[in-house]
Parts: C-alpha cells; sequence; structure tokens
C-alpha cells in the first residue's frame, strides 16, 4: 500500500536523487555570529549539553553547537529571544573517527565489491532503526547506491549501532564484532550511540558506544534523516 502512495504522490516509485532534495531532511543548527545577548536560555534547554556561548572580543558573545551530541529536538531554536539559532536542512554531518585512519588502507585493498553492513540495535528507542529501516523501502532504495544489509555478522563488512549500550546487550555487541571478518567498519548512528543521549543515565545502561569498541564513522541526529545516514555511508565509501 505505502508503494501505491509513493507512486501517487511522486509520480515515481523510488526518488531520483535523497541527497539533492533536502525537502525530506532536518540538518545542523546554526548560529548567527555575534547577535547572542547571553541570556543562557538556549544552554538551560539543552538536555545533551550541546551547546556553548564563548565571550569574544568587544564583549560580543558566539554561540557554538556540538552537532555529534545535539538531538535536534528544537527546543533551543524555539526558546531564544532573539532568534540567534536556525535550523537547516544541511544533514552533512557524519564525520569519521581516528580509528577509520588505520582501516582504510586495508579496507580498500580488501573489499572488491558492495559494503555489507549488518545492524544492531544496543539500547535504542527504536527511532534510529526505523530511519534505518526506511533505507531499504522503494523510496530511498539504499541498495541502488552499493550498500546491502546482511542478517550474519559473518558476512558483514561493517557493523551499524544504533542506542546506549545497556547492560544486557554489551556481551552481543562484542560477539557479533568479533565475529565479523577483519577489517571491520564501526558505525555509530544516532546522538545515543554516540553520547548516551537521553538514556545515559539510565540505571540499564552500560556504556557509550566509543568506550566499548573503535569507532570509525558517527552519523549524528535523534534520529539523522535518512539523508543523513546515506550520506554518512557514502562518505565512508569513499574513503575505503
Amino acid at each position: 500500500m505505502n508503494n501505491i502512495f509513493d507512486r501517487v504522490k511522486y509520480g515515481t516509485e523510488t526518488i531520483k536523487d535523497p541527497l539533492k532534495n533536502n525537502e525530506f531532511s532536518y540538518g545542523r543548527i546554526i548560529a548567527k555570529e555575534n547577535v547572542c545577548n547571553n541570556c543562557g536560555k538556549c544552554v538551560s534547554v539543552c538536555a545533551m549539553n550541546a551547546i556553548k556561548i564563548n565571550t569574544i572580543k568587544n564583549a560580543e558573545h558566539l554561540v557554538t553547537i556540538d552537532n555529534k551530541k545535539c538531538m535536534y529536538c528544537r527546543n533551543c531554536v524555539n526558546v531564544c529571544p532573539s532568534s540567534v539559532l536556525k535550523m537547516t536542512s544541511d544533514y552533512k554531518m557524519a564525520e569519521l573517527e581516528l580509528a577509520g585512519d588505520k582501516l582504510r588502507e586495508k579496507i580498500y585493498k580488501t573489499f572488491k565489491r558492495s559494503l555489507v553492513l549488518r545492524v544492531i540495535d544496543t539500547g535504542s528507542c527504536n527511532a534510529c532503526m526505523s530511519e534505518l529501516n526506511a533505507l531499504q523501502n522503494t523510496f530511498y532504495d539504499i541498495s541502488r547506491f552499493g550498500i546491502n544489509v546482511a542478517a550474519s555478522p559473518r558476512h558483514a563488512d561493517g557493523l551499524v549501532v544504533t542506542g546506549i549500550v545497556t547492560k544486557n546487550m554489551k556481551e552481543a555487541l562484542e560477539k557479533t564484532y568479533h565475529a565479523m571478518p577483519d577489517p571491520k567498519i564501526v558505525i555509530a548512528v544516532g546522538s545515543c550511540a554516540y553520547n548516551g543521549g537521553m538514556f545515559k543515565d539510565g540505571d540499564g545502561v552500560y556504556d557509550v558506544l566509543n568506550n566499548i569498541l573503535p569507532v570509525d564513522m558517527v552519523i549524528p541526529g535523534c534520529p539523522p534523516s535518512p539523508q543523513a545516514i546515506i550520506f554518512g555511508l557514502l562518505k565512508i565509501m569513499d574513503k575505503i
């Protein structure tokens, strides 16, 4: 039924280029320079501690946002009395971590085919998993970019992880990682996988992903949009 709705609404089953159509995406939050009055409201409503206000020359104030910590709730944008903050459609926020530099040469020499990924939810609210699932529908169709998902880690080149790592999932995560053949890629999807997100102080939480496995790429967001995930995956493919 969804396929029929897609065809009626967009005139085609698959979007021609999801990375060029920002209508369906949200992205990084930006701040106007030297306009902030240092009221601190944006800092107080940020649950992720992703916002800082720095004093620069002439007693002017500059707002900075850590995009990897940000969960894109827009609370800071809504509360700012001076409209300093603005949410854009720039989804290109994925960043390679230092571990990725060590893997590039090995991966380039090893992979002669499509990139195959194994997805694992270590304790998320399922929002990031929903966006990952959307990548395989007829609208985004990520397989056309040469990216496929495997049911077994033994057939995978990389591990895509969503959510904070809970105590009950730590062992399963490590077993999945060690079951993959070398070299291994680890991609953290969403704010929780990177920084714990809203669940970092939960009783069942073990730790963040980066303290358990070597993370090669972070795709920030809560959840990241399909465009942001596609961009991150294509970016890591460019590096390998």
